[in-house]
């Protein structure tokens, strides 16, 4: 006699994800691009423009670090302005932001006022914290392909990231006055983005805004919106945590290190053309791998990929904690960006499968929050480690502040394996 293990229930498939992505996303591509142009300028020169303006070697570093501080004090209004009218207004907003920063930084750098300088890099940071928003509009544009529209976009920089350095260097003396000409660089892309947002598709301006079933006090979540889970409840969620943490992790660890290679690199006795080199390499590993990040999520998953990210920069912080020679220091600037785009696309794909629609205030602002906030300590972190001893320091909390959270990854998919086993032979 043979038995026969009756089949499980068919599951019905759900939408099928379109081949290519919408035209949102195609249009969230460019605008990325515009993003990454003027804050490469930024990446490039602000900690030798800022060591050059300052009073002291030890406010070098302030002009940068007030870029993720503003974007940290930014980020819940632009969410707010976000769930009243959508995505498309805001988007069309932002990027004047940017205008205003190449203006004022132009001006700065010209006057050798190192106060108005700071002005214009924490305009930078208002622009960065709306223009973090774009990864969500897409993945909230394209939801059969959350993570795959999150790393589309994210690819945008490339182009970018490969021509900002090259240009900011290349127009640093372009004027009587250095570096006048690189900063009016980041208003020029601040004005394209200006026109290119403004036509930002119709949708844009639903997708986003909060749900008329949300109620306007946390305090009765459950009883007036039963599909809008309170926050702790959402805050519980592994998955949640784990995306935070781990988009977290890269950015303090992308900022800390990008704040202090430049400074660093020529303390160690390298050239100013060897620190942009490293620069820019640093650029391409951040937007690279965005080709092929999202077929990784889809074929292992996005925590794996985190997981991954985690890995790749424990690499970056060994190799800069082991030599001060140019091909470590290359290798820790290129694998830190790297590992940024693993770690912070799959966290932000896991943050961003953690919510509803219409739970999108009550994530994404604590999220992006969070993410500033691991910035601005990155930030401020690298403004004592700038130097040829600092640099191996720096190196060491980044690789153990990455074993730290890639543990707690890998122990928060053990446990989700052993909850979906024992659920498994429950039924």
């Amino acid at each position: 006699m043979t038995t026969t293990t009756p089949s499980p229930p068919a599951v019905p498939a759900g939408p099928a994800a379109p081949p290519r992505p919408g035209p949102t996303v195609r249009r969230l591509v460019t605008a990325q691009g515009l993003a990454v142009l003027g804050t490469t300028v930024d990446l490039t020169l602000t900690g030798v423009v800022g060591a050059r303006l300052a009073p002291t070697r030890v406010l070098a570093t302030v002009p940068f670090s007030l870029i993720p501080v503003a974007a940290a004090v930014a980020t819940f209004a632009w969410s707010r302005a976000i769930g009243r009218s959508g995505y498309r207004r805001p988007f069309a907003v932002a990027p004047a932001f940017a205008v205003a920063a190449g203006l004022v930084s132009a001006l700065a750098v010209q006057l050798d006022l190192f106060w108005l300088f700071c002005v214009g890099t924490a305009f930078v940071g208002v622009y960065q914290a709306g223009t973090g928003y774009y990864r969500y509009a897409a993945a909230e544009s394209w939801p059969a392909a959350r993570a795959r529209a999150v790393s589309t976009v994210l690819a945008g920089g490339l182009v970018a990231a490969l021509v900002g350095p090259f240009l900011a260097t290349a127009l640093a003396h372009a004027t009587a006055t250095p570096y006048v000409a690189s900063y009016l660089l980041v208003a020029a892309a601040g004005l394209l983005a200006l026109g290119w947002n403004a036509f930002l598709p119709r949708g844009l301006a639903t997708l986003g805004t909060s749900s008329p079933a949300e109620p306007a006090e946390p305090a009765s979540d459950a009883a007036a919106a039963p599909d809008v889970r309170p926050k702790t409840t959402l805050w519980r969620q592994p998955v949640l945590l784990g995306g935070v943490g781990a988009a977290s992790l890269a950015a303090f660890a992308m900022m800390s290190m990008m704040t202090a290679g430049p400074l660093a690199g020529t303390d160690m006795g390298h050239s100013a053309d060897q620190a942009a080199l490293a620069v820019q390499l640093h650029m391409v590993g951040m937007y690279a791998p965005g080709f092929v990040v999202a077929r990784w999520i889809g074929r292992f998953g996005e925590r794996r990929v985190a997981l991954l990210g985690t890995a790749v920069i424990v690499v970056a912080g060994a190799a800069a904690a082991v030599s001060p020679s140019m091909p470590a220091f290359v290798v820790a600037m290129t694998a830190v960006g790297v590992g940024w785009n693993l770690a912070f696309s799959g966290g932000s794909a896991m943050v961003a499968a953690s919510y509803r629609p219409a739970e999108r205030g009550r994530v994404q602002p604590v999220a992006e929050l969070v993410t500033t906030t691991a910035q601005v300590a990155g930030a401020l972190s690298a403004g004592a480690l700038a130097t040829r001893s600092g640099w191996p320091a720096l190196g060491v909390g980044v690789a153990l502040a990455s074993l730290a959270v890639g543990a707690a990854l890998a122990r928060s998919g053990r446990q989700r394996r052993s909850r979906d086993i024992r659920r498994s032979a429950s039924t």
